[in-house]
């Protein structure tokens, strides 16, 4: 699910979209307003499920008379997705979204609800109404693209890429929507096409780890496991040193991969020298994932 809200009056447009972020966490994790099963006692979780919905009640009969704040038409939002009351969250997301037209994860959480009630025309108008007034909201361009998609329209998709991928030269949506472009080329077969777009993106944006990551899995699909790892390593020296530790668990699992590739009868005799690697600068000892 996408991300959701909180915050109150004016300081609401500054809260929503990391609000959004934790309520489409809360959410997406199938929290049921206190009824999943855990390790706690069964009277404390009792206790505050009963808290819960003594809280949605109260908010309920607000909003119902008309007299619940932006905070708490937000908390109330928050409840409702949790519960699985999609219906509930869309009658407060459409005049919310209303009101906070900029906010454009309001809209994109409309619309992700919209699909769910299998409304894929109200989804389609909420993810346009975003590109209309950003058409290089690059959240809004992958929606847009995972929808149609979805609805067979491979050449909408395209077309709007195609544009959006034009008017972003230059500008730091280019790489997010570089990168939704070479995604729909390999979602096409187009293996060679995708490839372009991730060696050009990793030229126009050299320290940022996202295409060097993306052509490394696309070269380990198609088995060149070395190539792969090689730009892993090229990856971790942009990386943060938690986000480095994961590059090279993957790189062991794809070396492991490579082994049984060369040996697939398990014996040593058959097993290839790997091809050597370069080695990191020792200047850099493989952080800062990018900025991202």
């Amino acid at each position: 699910m996408t991300a959701s809200p909180s915050s109150n009056s004016r300081n609401l447009l500054l809260w929503l979209p990391l609000t959004l972020v934790a309520l489409g966490i809360s959410a997406a994790v199938g929290w049921r307003l206190g009824q999943e099963r855990g390790p706690s006692p069964a009277a404390p979780q009792k206790q505050e499920q009963q808290q819960l919905e003594r809280r949605a009640t109260a908010l309920e009969s607000k909003w119902i008379a008309g007299d619940a704040s932006e905070s708490e038409q937000l908390q109330l939002l928050r409840l409702r997705l949790a519960s699985g009351d999609r219906q509930g969250a869309i009658a407060l997301l459409e005049p919310l979204s209303e009101r906070h037209p900029q906010q454009w994860s309001l809209r994109l959480l409309l619309a992700d609800l919209r699909q769910q009630q299998n409304d894929t025309t109200g989804a389609e108008r909420e993810i346009k109404q975003v590109l209309q007034r950003n058409p290089l909201q690059a959240e809004a361009l992958r929606d847009y693209a995972r929808l149609q998609l979805r609805l067979g329209n491979k050449a909408a998709v395209e077309e709007q890429l195609k544009r959006s991928a034009a008017a972003a030269q230059g500008r730091p949506e280019a790489l997010p929507i570089g990168l939704l472009k070479a995604d729909l080329q390999q979602r096409n077969g187009e293996q060679a096409a995708a490839e372009s777009t991730y060696t050009n993106l990793i030229a126009a944006h050299p320290s940022d780890p996202r295409p060097l990551l993306a052509l490394a899995l696309l070269k380990q699909s198609q088995g060149d496991l070395a190539t792969a790892r090689q730009l892993l390593l090229r990856a971790k020296l942009h990386s943060s040193a938690a986000a480095g530790h994961v590059l090279d668990q993957v790189a062991a699992s794809w070396s492991v991969a490579q082994v049984r590739q060369q040996a697939p009868s398990g014996e040593a005799t058959s097993l290839q020298k790997p091809a050597a690697e370069p080695e990191a600068s020792s200047g850099t000892n493989g952080n800062e994932l990018g900025g991202s």
